[in-house]
């Protein structure tokens, strides 16, 4: 008998046909998975300026601690922000895209004036995370929509900001941070004293803070006037 005509032959050549089209197959799809490892233009600019907004907020936050003491809300942010930067590195070298050094620190680059007091590092603050929360939303996020582990690091890194910063930088502007006066810069120190000058004084600051927060909100919530991350 043929080996067209028995049907345990015809099996096993019709089994050899569907793995040979299987195989055929993997090898078309292959080039298009190979593809992935590479970033559109604007997924790349977009990568570019999340890791630029970090290394700015790791030198701002730097040289704030330097002015006004490590006891500060500043110096667990500028951890975190340290570990943000590093998973954007890894992304971008895992998508073989050169990875900047940080300007910022050696005054290659221009950063943000420093404010005058810790209470205006706080409001500053403020407004860069509402400001950060923005970029991502409306900028960063939908310009990197097409790559799974980008979008996975931009999400957590605007909830960081969201869930964290921002609720940080609010408890301290609300009176809820204490200033150390023996590990804080000079600034720390009168931040310090003038929060225990007494009773009647501290009434009289928080008056004051109210009265600035309602102009803050008038101004709207993205004026940050150069403050805070950028």
């Amino acid at each position: 008998m043929s080996d067209a005509r028995n049907p345990r032959r015809r099996n096993e050549m019709f089994k050899a046909g569907v793995l040979s089209a299987a195989i055929f197959t993997a090898c078309l799809a292959a080039p298009l998975e190979a593809g992935i490892s590479t970033l559109t233009a604007e997924a790349e600019a977009a990568l570019l300026e999340a890791l630029n907004d970090e290394y700015h907020a790791q030198a701002f936050y730097s040289a704030l601690i330097d002015e006004y003491g490590a006891n500060t809300p500043f110096t667990k942010i500028m951890a975190a922000e340290e570990k943000h930067a590093d998973r954007l590195i890894r992304l971008l070298t895992k998508y073989g895209v050169e990875v900047p050094e940080n300007g910022y620190l050696d005054g290659s680059l221009p950063m943000a004036s420093l404010p005058s007091s810790l209470e205006e590092a706080y409001e500053g603050g403020i407004s860069a995370e509402i400001a950060n929360i923005a970029l991502y939303e409306q900028k960063l996020l939908p310009a990197v929509a097409g790559y799974k582990d980008v979008t996975r690091v931009f999400t957590s890194l605007k909830r960081a900001s969201e869930s964290n910063h921002l609720p940080a930088f609010e408890r301290c502007d609300n009176g809820g941070c204490q200033v150390s006066a023996a590990t804080g810069g000079q600034g720390a120190r009168k931040f310090s004293q003038r929060q225990g000058d007494g009773s009647a004084a501290s009434k009289g600051a928080g008056a004051q803070r109210g009265d600035r927060k309602g102009q803050r909100k008038g101004k709207g919530k993205g004026n940050g006037n150069g403050k805070g991350r950028r």
